[in-house]
């Protein structure tokens, strides 16, 4: 990752000395940049000045930063593909981090002082991002208001289904004053992912599960998803609980959890909260990941950093299963495969990580909506619930009126069961049963 670090920073340091700015307020053209406080220096290498401005939005410290680091990589490479152009706009692109180094993790109120940014300056015509799930819930009401018609937000990985679909607490209309939806996803929701993994989990012999989660708007969600998918499939839950990331170790809450003799653990939570902590607790009290009781933790979890020290992981996160939306990357095809062979050159040795596909595929549909556009904040948002993709990197799907991906055939409503080893090893590939996306489905609306 150190590599990559270098890669990524070297590849802003050339842009930067190339049309763009030091972020400090000013900018090329009609372009005005964001502020240096959150963002890396505005980036443009096309012919003559910028038109419209692009922002990412992603945690680009911490546990996480594995794999933005590669969603944003792979967002300059196509715009260097493209020559920085959409159509007739000319397109530049900044960096911005939702996380502090405090946290080392994505910070609700950096998450609110970037969406004010980007809301009030003209320039920003869409926002790449976010990452975390309760990241978009704190921007998308901002942009949603913001002058123009509202700001888009578009993610390659947000994956909390209340911020499109019906759930309790007024979700998701309170995310949304205007009335009117300014957010979008490619990556498929959690009552899906929540279906497929308890499919999996029973499949493994598992018929009895504790849940834990971490209280934020993914962990819980994606717990919530799960015990209903889990019991439809006929496991029984055995408790449902919440975990603070900041404890300093673990093994209390694993010794009350051994007591109700579960055969398996879900957890919803993400890598950079003490992973490594949570899992060597959980080896200690309840065995090996792939023993007597089993481990399974989802896309919050699943990266190659979840093994490494250095990044907050461990190695006793072997044995472990994983799942995220889409197929293994050797297993992708035409159009994606295309992208794979090109891109992993650029990333210095590293693995091509699977949110780099999802990003690759929101950025490529985002620059498409600009180039249909006027260059309007408003005429963006419009073309974005207006897309049809057939045969692009994540297969063939639509947008709907909600902002979720509609009509898939391909990867893009599949996802793919990963077992820990060293690093991520592919077992398996499925496509969510109706009746438990259904039930995951229910148990967030309950």
């Amino acid at each position: 990752m150190g590599l990559l670090a270098g890669v990524v920073g070297a590849l802003a340091l050339v842009a930067a000395g190339c049309g763009g700015s030091d972020g400090g307020g000013g900018g090329g053209g009609n372009v005005t940049a964001l502020p240096a406080s959150s963002c890396a220096p505005l980036e443009y290498e096309g012919e003559g000045d910028p038109d419209v401005l692009i922002a990412t939005d992603f945690p680009m410290q911490g546990g996480s930063r594995t794999q933005t680091l590669q969603i944003v990589a792979a967002t300059r490479f196509l715009l260097e593909q493209q020559e920085w152009k959409a159509g007739d706009h000319k397109v530049a692109l900044q960096v911005c981090d939702d996380a502090t180094a405090q946290a080392a993790k994505w910070d609700p109120d950096k998450c609110s002082r970037n969406a004010h940014a980007y809301a009030q300056n003209e320039s920003v015509v869409a926002v790449h991002g976010t990452f975390n799930s309760g990241c978009a819930a704190i921007e998308i009401p901002v942009l949603n208001q913001a002058p123009g018609g509202g700001l888009l937000l578009f993610s390659p990985a947000n994956t909390y289904g209340c911020l499109t679909e019906p759930c309790a607490g007024n979700e998701p209309e309170k995310y949304y004053p205007s009335g009117k939806r300014n957010y979008a996803r490619v990556a498929p929701s959690d009552p899906n992912q929540g279906a497929v993994m308890a499919e999996f989990a029973k499949s493994q012999g598992v018929n009895s599960v504790y849940i834990l989660n971490d209280k934020e708007a993914y962990g819980l969600g994606v717990a919530k998803n799960f015990q209903g998918a889990a019991e439809a499939a006929g496991m029984t839950v055995t408790g449902f609980s919440a975990y603070d990331p900041k404890q300093p170790n673990f093994r209390a809450i694993f010794t009350r959890i051994k007591a109700t003799n579960p055969d398996g653990i879900f957890i919803g939570g993400l890598v950079d909260e003490n992973s490594g902590q949570l899992i060597n607790d959980k080896v200690a009290v309840l065995g090996p990941n792939d023993g007597d009781v089993k481990l399974f933790l989802p896309d919050g979890f699943t990266t190659d950093a979840v093994f490494q020290r250095s990044e907050g992981g461990t190695p006793n996160a072997k044995g472990a299963f994983f799942s995220v939306a889409g197929v293994g990357i050797d297993k992708y095809t035409g159009e994606a495969k295309t992208f794979i062979d090109d891109f992993k050159p650029t990333l210095g040795g590293a693995s091509v990580d699977p949110y780099a596909i999802l990003g690759a595929q929101a950025s490529r549909i985002l620059l498409d909506a600009i180039e249909r556009s006027d260059g309007t904040r408003a005429s963006v948002i419009e073309e974005i619930f207006k897309t049809k993709v057939d045969n692009g990197l994540i297969g063939t799907f639509e947008i709907n009126e909600n902002g979720d991906i509609t009509g898939a055939k391909g990867a893009a409503l599949l996802f793919t069961i990963y077992k820990g080893t060293t690093k991520l090893e592919t077992l398996l590939t499925a496509a969510p049963k109706a009746n438990l996306v259904e039930a995951a489905r229910q148990a967030a609306a309950g």
